[in-house]
């Protein structure tokens, strides 16, 4: 039974100010069976910073030695200390025990700032709200409950290997808001308990590194991509949806497809999946066939989750890809995503309601497998959407076009007393500090006065995308047809920079010249949408009666004319944070909490995951979900849970980012004669009609 333990020393007033030094260590003591590890935190006292916010007057607490904050809404915003530890893949922790020491106490003035909501970046008006969760601020109790909290997550760590992660957060201070008081430590000695496991599941050796899931329909224009991944050393395989229904079992289809991908990884050693198909049509469809599916008129079924946000602006759950990544839980266990805190199943998926979330399914979250999804309608998608991934990855490697990056914001958000255009600021920090060595275009609505021509305008915006980039960032508002941003200062829709419509999308000529794309937005990753349903306006369809036949980000990437190579963005409503309240992420940087939390945070770690070194888009994407999951565990808040739900990579996740510098073998793409190139690609046409034809060549 894991249980937490207490030792105080003494219980003090406080008087006085005084800094105390910080250490942490880590000791491992080898048993038989069991591991132990031990973390020591010492804090100094807490400083208490006097702040007005709307008018209220409200309390921050500083700690030298934390390194976040607890940051959710209504509640109050207390800094935390967080320790990360790496442990071996089917590790179990069997106990975590704290002892505190001397336990002291300050009477405050006011009362301790609560954190705002996040605002939600649909295209309505949402105002930020310091609003106080009455269930804490009218109690004598302390919070947090505890002195710590964890979890444990299992996915793939920065090296593809396979890895426990138990993420540790400390709490030096707890409130008692109607006594006005906290209860603050000067240290912590955590003591943890785990055991190992004696089985690995994973081969030594990978006979594959990607494989495809696709209907059988698609089969022969993958030919082409599998041949091209072969020859650059990503072997991969097709399975067809139809012998995975046969061979495998589950609740329903897409459980059969994740129960595939579980034995692909421990039977083939596959590091990627690829799943080709959306809806299997433009104009109608049932996007659902119930609250956890949609299989009937889809090509590759969809997981919905059963989240729901409380509030009048909600999703009554959504899409979420990462169903088909996050494969285990703690111990090596799979992970259904069926499964409450008491371990059983009621047939709903990834369920939480309200922000409590006492009644909630516990889903890992980690990916295990890099997943991306080309959301394919029809054959003639699949081969458009190929023929890109093909050139993009040999024949256009890194010339002038790529060095350039697009960068598109505004004012994203009304956040009186701070004031920062959102978009912006997080493009520029984004390109600064970690894609520096492109050249920056940007389309910012600040530069309405000085440089029309450079304001996020259809025009301007189509204008950029067809001169080429090897990376496009857009941060604000969304629907599925649609991206859009403010005026500083001005929060009315009826008077914009104007963004971009899917219907902008035929003016895009950008040809091979393809940006990776990441969208700051609400559901502009939706990809259930259907011609009829959003112009017959079906609940949660998001386009307010426009008629969208292909999300936004999926119509980038599908556009035969240009567009984009792949596309990041959400499913549901997304969300931006509002103001500064200190360094949230705990990295010793204090940033805009609009580069520090939800959306926002999560789109700075996939940039600063490329700029680690990743250059293959679904590592940076998997990157990107963990860092945030060990900064913001998923199952500590239901919007942290939703922001990694809902973002989909929709592209190859095998895919080098710029392209291959050599040709597949070994061969100098820059020496190789231009008509030895278009004679291969109409080989490679050739023997794509011709399927027989092919398998006797390779033979």
């Amino acid at each position: 039974m894991k249980s937490i333990s207490y030792f105080v020393v003494g219980l003090l007033i406080l008087s006085s100010f005084a800094a105390i030094g910080f250490s942490k260590e880590a000791i491992v003591q080898k048993t038989n069976i069991e591991k132990k590890e031990y973390i020591n935190n010492i804090f100094s006292i807490p400083q208490v910073i006097q702040t007005e916010i709307q008018d209220e007057s409200y309390l921050e607490l500083r700690i030298n030695e934390g390194n976040g904050y607890l940051h959710q809404s209504g509640n109050p915003i207390l800094p935390i200390s967080r320790n990360s530890l790496t442990l071996p893949f089917g590790s179990r922790i069997i106990d975590i025990s704290c002892e505190v020491g001397t336990i002291k106490i300050m009477t405050l003035t006011d009362k301790i700032i609560p954190a705002p909501n996040n605002i939600v970046t649909n295209m309505q008006n949402t105002e930020a709200v310091y609003h106080q969760n009455q269930a804490i601020y009218n109690s004598y109790e302390l919070f947090p409950k505890n002195w710590f909290d964890y979890s444990v997550g299992v996915g793939l760590d920065e090296n593809s290997e396979h890895k426990t992660f138990l993420n540790i957060w400390s709490y030096p201070a707890r409130y008692s808001p109607l006594s006005n008081e906290i209860h603050y430590v000067d240290n912590m000695n955590i003591e943890i308990i785990y055991e190992l496991s004696d089985k690995n599941p994973f081969p030594t050796v990978a006979s594959y590194d990607m494989v495809i899931i696709a209907p059988n329909v698609f089969s022969d224009e993958i030919q082409s991509l599998i041949t091209h991944k072969n020859r650059y050393g990503i072997e991969t395989i097709l399975k067809t949806t139809e012998s995975i229904y046969n061979e495998y079992e589950g609740v329903d289809k897409p459980e059969e497809i994740k129960y595939f991908i579980k034995d692909a990884i421990e039977t083939l050693g596959v590091k990627y999946v690829m799943l080709v198909g959306g809806m299997t049509s433009l104009i109608i469809g049932k996007s659902r066939d119930d609250q956890n599916q949609g299989t009937k008129d889809w090509h590759i079924p969809v997981r919905y989750t059963n989240l729901q946000e409380s509030g009048g602006t909600y999703d009554p759950g959504f899409i979420s890809d990462l169903y088909y990544a996050d494969i285990y839980e703690e111990g090596g266990a799979f992970s259904s995503w069926d499964k409450d805190k008491n371990g059983e199943s009621d047939g709903t998926f990834a369920y939480w309601r309200g922000l409590a979330g006492f009644n909630r399914d516990i889903i890992d979250l980690y990916p295990d497998v890099y997943v991306g999804r080309l959301a394919c309608r029809n054959e003639n998608e699949v081969k458009t959407v190929v023929s890109k991934i093909i050139d993009y990855e040999r024949l256009k490697h890194k010339s002038n076009w790529y060095d350039t990056m697009i960068l598109i914001g505004g004012d994203s958000h009304d956040d009186s007393g701070t004031n920062y255009n959102e978009g912006e600021v997080a493009c520029d920090y984004v390109q600064e500090n970690y894609m520096s060595e492109f050249n920056p275009v940007k389309l910012y609505a600040s530069n309405k006065d000085i440089k029309p021509e450079f304001i996020p305008s259809p025009t301007n915006i189509v204008n950029e995308i067809t001169r080429g980039a090897g990376h496009l960032l857009f941060e604000g508002h969304g629907h599925p047809g649609s991206w859009n941003t403010h005026w500083p200062g001005i929060f009315s829709w009826g008077d914009t920079p104007g963004g971009i419509d899917v219907a902008d999308f035929s003016g895009i000529k950008n040809g091979l010249e393809l940006p990776v794309v990441v969208i700051g937005g609400c559901h502009n990753s939706q990809f259930n949408v259907t011609l009829t349903a959003t112009t017959l306006e079906e609940p949660f369809m998001w386009t307010h009666g426009e008629p969208v036949a292909e999300c936004f980000s999926w119509h980038l990437v599908r556009l035969s004319t240009g567009g984009t190579i792949a596309s990041l963005g959400n499913t549901g409503l997304g969300y931006g944070a509002i103001g500064n309240h200190g360094d949230q992420d705990g990295d010793g940087i204090d940033l805009p909490d609009t580069l520090e939390a939800v959306g926002g945070y999560q789109i700075h770690m996939f940039y600063k995951t490329i700029a680690e070194g990743k250059d293959i888009l679904g590592e940076v994407w998997g990157g990107a979900e963990k860092k945030y999951l060990d900064t913001y565990p998923g199952m500590k808040d239901l919007t942290d849970a939703k922001t990694v739900e809902q973002w989909p990579l929709l592209g190859d996740p095998s895919l080098k980012i710029g392209g291959y510098q050599t040709d597949g073998k070994a061969k100098n793409i820059n020496n190789y004669p231009i008509l030895l190139q278009i004679l291969e690609n109409i080989l490679e046409k050739y023997l794509n009609a011709f399927p027989l034809l092919r398998e006797i060549l390779e033979k």
